[in-house]
């Protein structure tokens, strides 16, 4: 044990912990900085809904840590959880629907040697 008498494993684990905080106050920095009304104006509607799921889960899962380390509360029956599956279940559907989007403009898309083609026999 180190002087702080915590097992080494836990010390480990509360760093890995640290850090990665870190890392996400980095990354949301940008974010945060910028007012909440001027970034939506300059997203499209599904990086919209993106960030808002991306934003809603990210305090859902802060929350979570908080719960588990800092009040010591076991987490398997809390509410968080069903907060974070119903999130989950948004991040998919917004997945299949823009991947269904995506396969409509690959369908639209015009093949335009084989309508060179067909132009082509039409005239002749």
């Amino acid at each position: 044990m180190s002087a702080s008498k915590l097992p080494e494993a836990m010390e480990e684990n509360l760093d890995k912990i640290d850090s990665a905080l870190d890392n996400l106050e980095t990354a949301l920095e940008p974010i945060l900085a910028t007012p909440w009304d001027t970034l939506n104006a300059c997203l499209e509607p599904v990086q919209r809904a993106k960030l808002n799921l991306m934003i809603a889960y990210t305090i859902d899962s802060l929350f979570f840590l908080y719960l588990k380390t800092q009040q010591g509360i076991a987490t398997e029956e809390h509410q968080v959880n069903e907060e974070l599956a119903r999130v989950k279940s948004y991040m998919s559907k917004l997945k299949d629907a823009t991947a269904a989007q995506e396969n409509e403009k690959s369908k639209l898309k015009l093949n335009k040697d084989a309508a060179a083609r067909f132009i082509k026999a039409g005239l002749v």
